[in-house]
């Protein structure tokens, strides 16, 4: 079941693996062929450009799968990077996302597993969910099952980033330590030093919040205002629930209550939920 397309940036070369884990906040190194892992790219500044799943398809072979877009964005900079590594980034086009139901797929699939799959890749996502990302089939993508799809990333508070977003928000604001998406032990990555002293020193005053929002979803880095009207946090995606009520992920001060009294830019009511 198609429900979006997917943009994936491969790596292929005999320096992929190097110049993923000198690039990459994630520890490329200890990544299997047949695994994949969070992982993300940092600016100079120490604030995340991409968040994306990271595939070794092959020894020599990685992709990166953007959920919320990118590709081209990303292939375009690291290319800056490149000299004379041996490394070639190609953006894959025509693939879609596609929602698996478990049984579908053998049930001896793990957490980290990467399976080949209707000429693609399949591997599992939180809530018992299984991703496929394949060539586009015929099927015309279901954008029902697409909302349900974005609710449990929601209720799992994975930080996708859109491109908009790129550049906003530090590791720790975002909970990449909470997913392992980024590693203090493995030598030096664009924006790593910046991010170590947030993570040994503290100082991070943005999380993920979950919210439910009154109405329909709110745009991508929508602005969230507290009673006074001051700007608490930025919405990073959201999808309908219901015919009138949104679920979003958000960054907002840590430590926001329950009871805010937070709207949308737009003037919809928010509620925050647990995560």
């Amino acid at each position: 079941m198609p429900l979006c397309p997917a943009e994936l940036l491969a790596l292929s070369g005999a320096d992929a693996p190097s110049f993923a884990q000198a690039q990459f906040t994630s520890d490329v190194n200890a990544l299997a062929p047949g695994r994949w892992q969070w992982s993300a790219w940092l600016d100079a500044q120490g604030r995340v450009r991409h968040f994306f799943v990271l595939m070794r398809v092959e020894p020599d072979r990685l992709l990166a799968w953007l959920p919320l877009g990118g590709a081209e964005a990303m292939r375009e900079a690291l290319a800056r990077y490149v000299f004379r590594a041996k490394v070639t980034l190609t953006v894959t086009t025509g693939w879609n996302l596609h929602a698996t139901p478990e049984g579908e797929l053998d049930a001896a699939i793990d957490a980290q597993e990467i399976v080949p799959h209707l000429g693609g890749y399949a591997f599992r996502q939180p809530a018992r969910r299984i991703a496929v990302v394949a060539p586009s089939s015929a099927q015309e993508a279901d954008d029902a099952a697409l909302d349900r799809w974005r609710a449990d990333d929601v209720a799992a508070a994975l930080p996708l980033l859109a491109p908009a977003l790129a550049g906003e928000f530090v590791p720790q604001a975002l909970g990449l330590e909470r997913l392992d998406a980024i590693r203090f032990d493995k030598g030096c990555y664009p924006g790593q030093e910046i991010a170590a002293r947030l993570h040994f020193r503290g100082g991070n005053k943005r999380t993920v919040h979950r919210l439910r929002v009154q109405g329909s979803p709110p745009a991508i880095g929508e602005e969230l205002l507290d009673a006074d009207g001051a700007i608490a946090g930025r919405v990073l995606y959201s999808t309908s629930s219901s015919a009138d009520v949104a679920t979003a992920l958000a960054v907002l001060s840590i430590g926001t209550a329950h009871d805010a009294a937070l709207r949308t830019a737009s003037g919809r009511t928010v509620s925050v939920l647990d995560i």
